[in-house]
């Protein structure tokens, strides 16, 4: 097992050292983990908008031309009643999932003449989109006012561009955070420190004793231990126990400690901060996109390549029934299968 922090040098650790050296490798993967997802997931939201919208798109419009299609052949004088009716029945339910799921107004003056009557009032197709939208996207609707559907989906619009740029923007406010922390000075430590926080603070003096840069003469081992003190503080202010140790561990070749308590609360502690981070990576993995094109890039290729041949046979398929729909005998046949 490789120790990420300097441990003493005996042939073998004692228990609370090896669980100490193992929450420290659970750690440094999760963060490592975490760092992964981010950057997969920017990733994938870049290819599904280049390669899988596209197809979505193609889908959606070939059963919109399959409307249009049955709606030419209910004019025609080639069906006899009872096949006109069977044609105006798909036309109803796939016009009516066309503009409520996908927006296509353009359907609407088809739906309203085989149905006499919209199938639902205006508020009722928008919980309905609002629901559709939560679902697919993540999207909350919770406190915004929106009375038409034109309204509702230039919010959707915006909250999507806002979740394709939310990794950018993470990382511009981590920037912005960092360069705000590097001009404060140390922490101000309250004097009277909760029990539970003692050892966190035992670590934090020790550091700052090593690494003050005052007693320096060498500027440019100022200017190292300058940076080094801006790690630590804000290690510190974030009860950051993983930095602090790393910290301590790229300092100095001793052991961290050979206290059994001390060790056992850095346990602790550490323990605390290794939880966090699993539920947050938990968090990002359970999501409905994650699940279907988020992964490492050899397997995200996977994923991709899989939904795209999926898409565009779909595609092929609707084409394909769209000619041969052309023809009445076929039409025909097909109406009998629906019935």
């Amino acid at each position: 097992m490789e120790k990420l922090i300097p441990t003493p040098g005996k042939a073998t650790l004692s228990d609370v050292q090896e669980t100490f050296q193992k929450y420290l490798q659970r750690i440094e993967q999760l963060r490592q983990d975490l760092q992964n997802y981010e950057s997969w997931e920017a990733m994938a939201r870049e290819r599904v908008k280049q390669e899988i919208l596209p197809l979505e798109e193609a889908v959606v419009d070939a059963h919109v031309r399959r409307v249009h299609l049955f709606n030419d052949a209910y004019h025609s004088k080639a069906f006899k009643k009872a096949e006109k009716g069977a044609l105006q029945a798909f036309i109803i339910q796939e016009s009516a999932v066309l503009i409520r799921r996908f927006g296509r107004e353009d359907l609407r003056a088809i739906y309203h003449e085989h149905t006499g009557q919209e199938t639902k009032a205006e508020k009722d197709r928008l919980e309905e989109l609002k629901e559709l939208f939560s679902q697919q996207y993540g999207i909350s609707f919770e406190g915004v006012r929106l009375t038409t559907e034109q309204e509702l989906r230039a919010y959707v619009a915006e909250q999507l561009a806002k979740q394709q740029a939310r990794q950018e923007e993470k990382r511009q406010k981590r920037a912005e955070k960092k360069e705000k922390r590097k001009q404060k000075k140390a922490v101000q430590l309250p004097e009277v420190v909760p029990t539970e926080l003692i050892p966190l603070r035992k670590l934090y003096m020790n550091l700052v004793k090593r690494l003050h840069p005052d007693r320096e003469r060498d500027e440019g081992q100022r200017e190292h231990k300058t940076r080094l003190m801006q790690e630590l503080t804000e290690a510190y202010q974030q009860g950051n126990w993983f930095a602090l140790l790393k910290l301590q561990s790229e300092q100095t070749e001793a052991s961290v400690t050979d206290d059994f308590q001390e060790m056992a609360a850095y346990n602790q502690a550490l323990k605390k901060q290794a939880d966090q981070l699993q539920s947050q990576l938990n968090e990002v993995r359970k999501s409905d996109f994650q699940a279907r094109f988020v992964a490492e890039p050899r397997q995200m290729d996977a994923k991709f390549a899989q939904e795209i041949k999926r898409l565009k046979a779909t595609v092929e398929q609707l084409q394909e029934e769209l000619k041969r729909s052309r023809n009445p005998a076929h039409l025909k046949d097909l109406i009998r299968n629906y019935v």
